[in-house]
């Protein structure tokens, strides 16, 4: 993999992790989830504007995708009303590069040498084995297990949607600008059924998530679609996924949980991944 791939996907997994912080944090996860999505809006109307339009032949995979945003913001919604963010996003994050590997090499041309599929391994591992061993240590409510396991497999649906729709658009800022636009509008309609005055709420309690949260994750998801454009979409999903890495630090950092070796030594393992997807 080229080395400013891998430079620019992990930023991207940074900023995504900044991002699930901001929502976890939130006394109203439903306002927390509502303000990153709807904080995508301000830069993909500015990529709209600039950039253009999309090309038809990519909007059944813009419709597509914004339907399976909306399946993700709820479940990983839903999950982390049962469980911490150490506990829910490894195990939603940690089983998608698997899972995208899986559906890569079944409908997508894209092919993986035997040594990519083992960094995919070590890297989609080293977080499951994370996120269950939290659970192993709390008192976990098996239905965050079931959520979160449902994200993963929302993640792993719209990356390969959304894949392929950039490469066809041929433009990752366009793509996911008018995905956004889409999403949003789904959004806004399901929290106006099921989570009245949410939407309200964003811009008088959730500002702040809204701007730096939703700013964090279009820029994030922008890098990693602008990636998949030269770089099979599994490698991008498995460097991305190191967020947990991030996750850890952020919850380090601020949420008062302890480094411990056994943290260092699954760290090592990522690590040990990214370096052979590099090599390869």
């Amino acid at each position: 993999m080229d080395i400013w791939v891998v430079v620019a996907v992990l930023g991207a997994a940074l900023l995504h992790a900044l991002w699930n912080f901001l929502v976890r944090r939130a006394t109203d996860k439903a306002v927390g989830m509502a303000a990153v999505m709807i904080g995508h809006l301000p830069l993909s109307v500015l990529a709209l504007l600039w950039m253009g339009l999309p090309p038809i032949e990519s909007a059944p995979y813009i419709l597509l995708s914004a339907l399976l945003h909306l399946g993700y913001s709820v479940f990983l919604l839903h999950a982390y009303r049962f469980g911490e963010l150490s506990e829910i996003y490894p195990i939603a994050r940690g089983a998608s590069p698997i899972l995208i590997t899986l559906g890569s090499v079944t409908f997508l041309p894209d092919n993986l040498t035997v040594s990519e599929i083992l960094g995919v391994l070590m890297i989609s591992g080293a977080i499951l084995t994370y996120g269950f061993a939290q659970i192993r240590n709390k008192s976990f409510n098996r239905m965050g297990i079931v959520l979160a396991l449902a994200t993963s497999c929302f993640i792993s649906a719209y990356t390969i949607v959304d894949g392929t729709g950039t490469r066809i658009a041929q433009n990752a800022m366009i793509y996911f600008g008018m995905m956004s636009v889409c999403n949003n509008l789904f959004l806004v309609a399901y929290f106006h059924r099921f989570h009245r005055g949410v939407i309200t709420r964003v811009f008088t309690e959730g500002w702040r998530i809204c701007l730096v949260g939703g700013s964090a994750s279009f820029i994030a998801y922008a890098i990693v679609l602008w990636a998949c454009l030269s770089t099979p979409i599994a490698l991008v999903s498995s460097l991305r996924e190191t967020s947990v890495l991030f996750a850890v630090g952020l919850g380090a950092l601020f949420l008062g949980e302890r480094l411990t070796l056994f943290k260092v030594i699954l760290t090592a393992m990522i690590f040990c991944g990214v370096l052979v997807l590099r090599l390869s």
